[in-house]
């Protein structure tokens, strides 16, 4: 018999967004989505509606979770020219509020006992690849870069791509730094409980000094308007249903009243806001960048005359990757 609990091939940090919505009993006395009303007979009285609070967890945790597999991308503020090429492998390591409520919607905590059995970590790790490559069109100081990013513990995958196009760049013997404005976007995949894509405008400043004649250190640091986009997908409000007995139920037949689905209703976009900082340091064609971020706390709504809003926390994040640059 299904019940709330989380399906055993699943990640702890997988999606179960049916856990935002208290649990009550049910007509056959397990657990059921409070958010159902029953009438006479026990059967489905109306739409299955989220409330307020619901609509704010769903929005706080897509806040958070669109931090963790937002661009990352720790780089510099000069591309690396028409004949450069990059390949790297990196990690993520970023801050949640495991312990706020809307972190409920995730397979590894218990929807009975949300607050007495397991929470997910208050740091969630990626690993991720990229190449990227400089290009002439439709300028000559453009840089392009595709990869992937994959959430620990989860079926959760980031993929993700970006254009940097640089401002100032190459006068590296001057006192001046170099500039670039990059644009990102990143689209989740590896569950049907919701999807989300998150864009992010870059502006990024470096500046790069030899070290010891045999490398080269180029501290960097960068704002970014982050943009995320999260649709709810079908959820199961009554788990107790007999799925089987429903569906070989005759036409007509009163069963199918037994059960309900729902979704989170569509929302404005999540806005958040980062200051990064970070540096690389490159030695002939290898290269290590170290990133550190800082993502201020949401405060949008879910929409413009709606009380639920974003109660995401700030959060910080740190990047590390390594690789190759010819």
């Amino acid at each position: 018999m299904a019940t709330f609990a989380s399906r055993a091939w699943a990640g702890k940090n997988d999606l179960q967004l049916l856990n935002l919505c208290p649990s009550k009993a049910s007509i056959l006395n397990v657990p059921e989505c409070s958010w159902v009303q029953r009438g006479n007979g026990g059967l489905i009285a109306g739409s299955v509606v989220p409330d307020a609070q619901g609509r704010a967890d769903f929005r706080s945790l897509m806040s958070e979770l669109g931090v963790v597999l937002a661009p990352r991308i720790p780089s510099v503020a000069d591309t690396g020219g028409i004949a450069g090429f990059q390949f790297s492998l990196d990690l993520g390591l970023t801050e949640i509020s495991n312990n706020q409520r809307f972190w409920n919607g995730v397979q590894g905590v218990s929807a009975t006992n949300p607050n007495g059995g397991p929470r997910p970590d208050p740091l969630l790790t990626t690993a991720g690849a990229f190449v990227r490559k400089g290009i002439w069109l439709p300028v000559p100081t453009m840089e392009l870069g595709f990869g992937a990013v994959h959430l620990l513990d989860s079926h959760l995958m980031s993929w993700q791509g970006y254009m940097k196009v640089a401002i100032h760049e190459g006068f590296h013997d001057w006192p001046l730094p170099s500039f670039a404005l990059r644009g990102a976007v990143a689209y989740m995949t590896g569950t049907d409980q919701a999807t989300m894509t998150t864009t992010s405008l870059d502006l990024l400043v470096s500046k790069g000094f030899a070290l010891l004649k045999t490398a080269r250190i180029e501290p960097f640091a960068g704002w970014s308007w982050i943009s995320i986009f999260a649709h709810s997908g079908s959820l199961d409000a009554t788990p107790s249903c007999n799925a089987m007995r429903i569906a070989a139920a005759p036409l007509g037949s009163a069963n199918g009243s037994y059960c309900a689905n729902f979704s989170f209703p569509d929302q404005d976009a999540i806005t958040r806001f980062r200051l990064l900082a970070g540096f690389r340091l490159k030695f002939s064609v290898v290269f290590f960048a170290a990133q550190y971020e800082v993502f201020f706390s949401g405060s949008s709504r879910y929409t413009s005359s709606d009380s639920a809003k974003d109660q995401s926390a700030t959060q910080s994040a740190l990047s590390l990757s390594a690789g190759l640059g010819f």
